[in-house]
């Protein structure tokens, strides 16, 4: 019996998996939320490093001799190299150690082929590393060892390096928190140039030679510091006496974090890591002016479309990559930054749990290697390997006119203008611009005008027009319509809003009915429908997949279908005169089974199982392939503090006079007594129930302390058994009732365990769907076979 049900997932944190390719459609890349950008492969922390801590910062080396592309990525426990050249197969190389203890924050960058580490933990000095080394690793993954290790500092936050000048500055460290100043000539044995620490603790900075806008400056070494609640800009070209520029506090600082320039110099934008939960407003990244070094001004802010915290963010082109903790990474085109105005274009929630304003998700990214790839690091969630599909925002095309030229002729002119190589697209609404059912109906268009020699007459036409840069691949926004009618046939296709339903008639012979609501036609003549059916849901319609044609009726049974095939299906509608069919793409789907029968339901967490709902935004239980009982995937709790992860079934009919149990495989390491997983039922959609289990539960909860609030001494799966064991619940005295079951693992404020793993969930004497056989040839009323 195959896997059926569809399971609601409310949850709260990101882990283990290694996760392929997968592309971004309709808002989803599997359960990622995303836009334009697509999944090329990820890689869980228990998978890098010792397999347990947390992840932190993350950056990129590009070998000058091959190209190939390396992500750099910080871990509690230290440093894990990733060779991403084939960036959906990327293979995992190895790991440094921390230089003695492990810390939570770890901070990376490279020059001159060398990686420099930096900690937060206690004597951890700078590590160095030859990232040449990396070009040939005989049997990934190893323990790599440090090249050297620069000890004038012990523990620094940050590490900052202007690759144009070949020095590093530590932050956080000694010279007060300052900017620690090293030569880096000799990759690996820098020497102590300075200190800057008039203005105490930096958090980070970016420094470098200066070609801005300000010309009292321009030539010089300038840091722009992030110092807690002020922008303090510093002039580094004399190592022995920096001077600050401008130390400038602004309205609603909390804890100002980092930031970064604009290419040309004129802005910086730097995210606050504390406004979001202070202020309770949405992400917020602040925009200055820096016209002015002396005066830096705030002249606006970006509010994002989430709660959620911002953290790093880098600048690339017209575009910034912002980490912005649990809502993952967003993508903002800033070209219009002057005028404060920034618009994000691309995202990927790396922490589908919630967008809530908690220190979880997205640590950083990195965003510089020539492919357009960009990486980003998850606390939790490990490596993202991320292909984003950026487009510019550009204006669309204005004083769009269209009027008609003659018989089924229609003339158009609109006021634009084109760079090498760009052109227009032309699309066309039969009905009118109110009807916006617009295809497209020309394209490489190089001027602004085009004659539509195949309009419809006695037919108002909507026109929009848009511009394609060069390389094809990005498109503007729509001109505003236009709309004229023209003498001559009318040609246009009926009015239809496409297929309405398609449902499984539940019989001993399988079928599914296909329904729709009646089309207009704009010629006054009589309408036909054609049915397109596929296994396929990316099929085009056409002869080949043509199942039903010149249908009157607006309902049409399939009776060639397989027992439990997914089929998909399009109706258009065909003007039964002009023989032009309607340009509607929607499709429906579902697949056959037979009558209600007493059987088994079963649901894993296997690809493709029609069981799982996937398609919102926040899920729940993830899906892993680490700790598997049967198949290739199971369901993890993941393993933050203060969660309520729940996992719950839609209604399950037991079959009335028989003994229903339920069964489910489970292995787990939860922090014992604090932090619990149970199951529970609810019948007929009342309270929530806890039958006993054989074996019993292997421990309580110890207070209420835990987030979703059971009481002290409610048993739960709590302590640790790494091994897979089955465990029963009989749920006999609930016969002939609907049952829900849900799977809730909660946790206190602190401690994180590995959490807890199930697979396998069965149930005995369910009413399911039964068996259905296909019947033979059918010929159909109008002949159609």
């Amino acid at each position: 019996m195959s896997k059926k049900i569809a399971w609601i997932i409310s949850f709260f944190t990101p882990l283990t998996i290694a996760h392929p390719f997968t592309e971004c459609i309709n808002g989803m890349a599997d359960f990622y939320a995303c836009n334009s950008i697509d999944l090329l492969h990820r890689i869980h922390l228990e998978d890098m490093g010792t397999g347990n801590g947390s992840g932190n910062d993350i950056w990129g080396w590009t070998d000058p001799l091959d190209g190939k592309e390396y992500a750099l990525m910080g871990l509690s426990t230290g440093t894990a190299f990733v060779d991403i050249s084939i960036p959906t197969a990327p293979v995992y190389l190895g790991h440094l150690s921390t230089a003695t203890g492990n810390s939570s924050w770890r901070d990376i960058k490279t020059y001159n082929n060398h990686a420099y580490i930096v900690s937060e933990a206690s004597g951890h000095g700078m590590q160095i590393f030859d990232l040449t080394q990396l070009r040939n690793v005989p049997n990934p993954p190893v323990d790599f060892t440090a090249t050297a290790n620069y000890t004038e500092f012990g523990n620094a936050h940050n590490i900052v390096i202007n690759e144009d000048s070949g020095f590093a500055y530590a932050v956080g460290a000694n010279c007060s928190g300052g900017l620690h100043m090293m030569d880096l000539t000799d990759p690996v044995a820098p020497t102590n140039e300075g200190c800057f620490s008039a203005d105490g603790y930096t958090h980070d900075a970016q420094c470098v030679m200066y070609v801005g806008p300000d010309v009292s400056y321009v030539g010089q070494e300038i840091c722009f510091n992030s110092n807690e609640n002020t922008l303090t800009i510093v002039d580094v070209s004399d190592k022995s006496i920096p001077r600050q520029i401008s130390r400038t506090p602004y309205t609603d600082s909390r804890y100002t974090h980092q930031g970064w320039l604009t290419e040309d110099q004129r802005y910086y934008l730097m995210n606050d890591e504390l406004d979001e939960q202070n202020f309770g407003h949405n992400t917020k990244t602040y925009i200055w002016d820096l016209a002015d070094l002396e005066t830096p001004q705030i002249v606006g802010s970006y509010i994002g479309p989430e709660a959620s915290i911002d953290h790093n963010l880098y600048i690339r082109g017209n575009f910034a990559y912002l980490s912005n903790y649990t809502s993952g990474l967003s993508v903002v085109e800033i070209s219009d930054i002057g005028n404060g105005n920034l618009t994000e274009v691309a995202n990927f929630d790396t922490y589908p749990s919630n967008n809530n304003n908690v220190f979880n998700g997205a640590w950083s990214n990195y965003p510089y290697f020539a492919s357009g790839n960009v990486i980003v690091s998850d606390i939790s969630g490990g490596l993202f390997i991320l292909d984003p599909l950026l487009c510019p925002t550009t204006t669309p095309a204005t004083d769009l006119v269209a009027q008609a030229s003659g018989d089924n002729s229609i003339s158009l002119t609109w006021t634009d203008s084109l760079e090498a190589g760009e052109s227009y697209n032309v699309y066309r609404s039969e009905g009118g611009c109110a009807a916006d059912n617009f295809i497209q109906i020309a394209d490489q268009i190089s001027d602004e005008q085009f004659t539509d020699l195949t309009a419809s007459g006695l037919v108002d036409i909507g026109y929009k027009v848009s511009k394609v840069n060069a390389e094809g691949v990005c498109e503007s926004a729509r001109s505003t319509c236009s709309e004229a009618q023209t003498t001559g046939v009318c040609t246009a296709a009926p009015a239809f809003n496409g297929i309405s339903s398609v449902v499984d008639n539940a019989m001993n012979t399988c079928s599914l009915t296909v329904n729709w609501s009646a089309a207009s036609s704009y010629c006054g003549s009589p309408v036909a429908y054609n049915v397109y059916r596929s296994t396929d849901e990316a099929f085009e319609p056409g002869p080949t997949n043509l199942v039903a044609t010149e249908i009157t009726d607006l309902v049409w049974t399939d009776y060639t279908v397989l027992h439990e095939q997914n089929y998909h299906y399009l109706v258009k509608s065909i003007d039964v005169n002009n023989a032009q069919e309607d340009n509607n793409s929607l499709k429906m789907s579902n697949q056959a089974y037979g009558n209600l029968t007493n059987g088994v339901w079963s649901v894993g967490a296997e690809t493709g199982d029609s069981g799982l709902g996937q398609a919102t935004r926040h899920l729940g239980w993830e899906l892993i392939t680490d700790q598997v009982f049967n198949g290739e995937r199971s369901y993890w709790s993941q393993n933050e503090n203060n969660a309520c992860n729940q996992l719950t079934s839609d209604p399950l009919d037991l079959t009335e006079g028989q003994a229903s149990v339920l069964s489910f495989n489970t292995l787990y390491d939860i922090e014992s007594r604090y932090d619990g997983g149970l199951v529970e039922i609810s019948v007929a959609d009342g309270p929530w129930l806890m039958p006993d289990i054989t074996p019993t539960y292997p421990d309580t909860f110890r207070n209420t302390s835990d987030q979703c609030g059971y009481t002290e001494n409610t048993p739960a799966f709590s302590g640790s058994n790494g091994t897979w064991q089955q465990h029963t619940m009989d749920l006999s005295a609930y016969n002939g009732q609907d049952v829900r079951i849900r799977f809730s693992y909660s946790t206190d404020g602190s401690v994180n365990n590995p959490g807890w793993y199930l697979d396998d969930v069965a149930m005995t004497h369910v009413q399911v769907p039964g068996f259905c056989e296909t019947l033979g040839d059918v010929i159909y009323i109008d002949g159609f076979d």
